[in-house]
């Protein structure tokens, strides 16, 4: 049984007397076992003075989940940076990444205390690294949108419509601060209204607004910096209808206001859009509710293809993703719809969780309950065997963490050719290598990990050899079987018993020789196999296939050259045995002759 348990360590910078952040170590405690493993990554979590927590954001993430210390340090000369001890290393990682923002709403939009755009380098910094005292920074309430607009009407009939700028500035630039109101149309405003830091009025010169509306520029300075916003001014009275979530909302995006069931003036309504979620949507759609998800557990960079099932869903226009309470939910399309299941795309995210699930109306409400859990993405340590032969298709096994997200391999020299995962879990997967026959010269080939939209690299290459070449076989019959063993030219492939299927050929009829053993020498490998009780035959031809390639390998046999020179060798060896033979024979002879003549001396 395993436990997880969550644990958060921080500490909190002061920043202002309304303002702080805090930074904390998020850690996934599993306990197994009574062994323990830490796998953590470091999220920054800004805070306004009303403890109103804005979107997590990952400062650090280790690729491998690798084990963390239960402590982390400032840096106390920068006051920037934090020391992250790993088990066998130190990390120096940023309180802020600020220089990932390129333009004035983004470096907004992330919400970071730490960051503000300074003018005088038209970047995302640190307010030290800006020397001019021209940096803008988020307020110190969280808000949505960096400008907002009201148009309001008094009792006298005049429209105005109020700027407000939703910044942090110094008291240099609020003192520079400019706005200039424009239109096609010419004349906007009358009277002379000075802004004053955070907003600016214009009061129209027309007591009424076109009734297809009134586009309206607004050119903001801040000391160096120069904002643009376009607004779209519609009289509130004309926005009217069955009163609804719809109507609702297009009243309060249009700067207006909510009153008794209908839009109005935003001096005469509510401004926020939460009055507009008590509503109905006016329409009548069937209420949709989820059954199930799959897959319900991802990796951070989410998936294609997810199937979502449940009831009443022919209504559905998208899925609406909730990562985390504070952040805005993310929204993926439908792109199969058949009333009652739903394909979709699951979103990436930066945070491991839960997050919460439901389907969206064409009214923009949403229904059904469902979870998706978020896990740490994939990584791969290393490749066994590491080396393929060219042709490809041998099998290869991967070792990393959390590789059941993987749906694809590829191969750098064959990028467009992805190889579905076999037999894959959390710490392992296997694959077949592609071919490398259209790539001459190649060497090694890096493996990639396909997890959704991503392709991630991973810490080994693949070398690449050629196919192996069989040399000869012998065959031995032992009882009941035969023993073969094949001898192969060396190669640096280390071919295993497992990568091998040998077959006897007699006859056309095939028999399988099931292999057991191999051997290694400096010239020749050599693999033995048995075919268990085969009928009284002599191979003269073997099978052996690798990969998805198949080989003959035949018994060498007599040349005709060989025969020739036998035939012509026969001749001369009778000459020379009968040449013997005579020979011996006379020798024979002369010795009896002079034995008997000798005899006949001594008598």
């Amino acid at each position: 049984m395993c436990v997880c348990v969550c644990v958060c360590i921080s500490f909190s910078l002061s920043l202002s007397p309304s303002l702080s952040l805090s930074l904390y170590i998020y850690i996934d405690i599993y306990i197994k076992n009574l062994e323990i493993s830490i796998w953590g990554f470091q999220i920054q979590l800004s805070v306004d003075r009303n403890y109103h927590a804005a979107c997590p954001t990952v400062l650090y993430r280790t690729s491998d989940d690798r084990k963390v210390f239960l402590k982390l340090h400032l840096d106390p000369v920068d006051h920037k940076h934090v020391y992250v001890p790993f088990r066998n290393q130190m990390k120096r990682v940023p309180v802020s990444n600020c220089s990932m923002y390129t333009n004035v709403q983004e470096c907004w939009s992330a919400q970071d205390p730490y960051c503000g755009w300074c003018g005088s380098k038209s970047s995302c910094t640190f307010e030290d690294d800006c020397t001019d005292l021209d940096w803008l920074s988020i307020p110190d309430e969280s808000q949505h949108k960096m400008i907002s607009h009201k148009v309001e009407k008094d009792t006298n009939g005049q429209i105005s419509l109020k700027i407000h700028t939703h910044l942090t500035v110094s008291q240099k630039v609020s003192s520079d601060f400019t706005c200039q109101f424009s239109a096609i149309s010419g004349h906007l405003c009358i009277g002379n209204n000075p802004p004053r830091f955070p907003q600016c009025t214009c009061y129209l010169s027309d007591h009424t607004l076109p009734p297809d509306g009134l586009h309206v520029t607004v050119k903001f300075r801040f000391g160096k910096i120069l904002l643009l916003e376009q607004v779209k001014l519609t009289n509130c009275s004309d926005i009217h209808g069955p009163p609804n979530s719809i109507l609702c909302q297009q009243c309060i995006k249009a700067g207006c206001g909510w009153s008794r069931n209908s839009c109005s003036w935003a001096n005469q309504g509510e401004t926020d859009e939460s009055v507009c979620q008590k509503l109905e949507s006016g329409k009548n759609f069937s209420i949709p509710e989820i059954f199930s998800i799959t897959p319900n557990v991802v990796s951070l960079y989410g998936t294609n293809h997810a199937v979502l099932l449940g009831h009443n869903l022919g209504d559905v226009s998208g899925v609406r993703i909730q990562t985390h309470a504070d952040c805005p939910p993310k929204e993926s399309p439908v792109w199969d719809n058949t009333g009652v299941s739903v394909t979709f795309h699951i979103p990436s995210t930066d945070i491991k969780g839960v997050a919460n699930v439901c389907v969206l109306l064409p009214d923009g409400s949403c229904h059904g309950e469902a979870n998706i859990t978020y896990l740490s993405s994939p990584s791969c340590t290393n490749a066994t065997p590491s080396s393929s032969w060219i042709s490809g298709n041998r099998k290869i096994t991967v070792r990393g963490s959390h590789l059941k997200f993987v749906e694809g391999v590829v191969h750098s020299h064959a990028m467009q050719e992805v190889a579905l995962p076999k037999n894959s879990s959390y710490q392992s997967l296997t694959y077949d290598s592609p071919s490398a026959e259209n790539s001459p010269g190649i060497s090694s080939s890096t493996v990639f990990l396909k997890v959704a939209n991503q392709t991630l690299a991973c810490s080994t290459n693949m070398s690449y050899y050629p196919d192996p070449e069989f040399i000869s076989f012998t065959a031995t019959r032992t009882g009941n079987s035969v023993r073969i063993t094949i001898r192969k030219k060396a190669d640096k492939l280390e071919m295993t018993t497992t990568e091998l299927s040998v077959w006897g050929v007699q006859d056309s009829k095939e028999y399988c020789c099931i292999v057991e053993t191999n051997k290694t020498s400096d010239e020749t490998h050599s693999f033995t196999c048995e075919v268990k009780n085969p009928p009284d035959v002599e191979f003269q031809l073997l099978l052996i296939k690798y990969g998805n390639r198949t080989v003959s390998l035949s018994k060498p046999q007599p040349s005709s050259h060989l025969l020739l020179l036998l035939l012509l060798l026969i001749p001369c060896v009778i000459a020379v045995l009968v040449f013997m033979y005579l020979w011996r024979k006379r020798r024979a002879t002369e010795i009896t002759f002079k034995v008997s003549f000798l005899s006949l001396l001594a008598d």
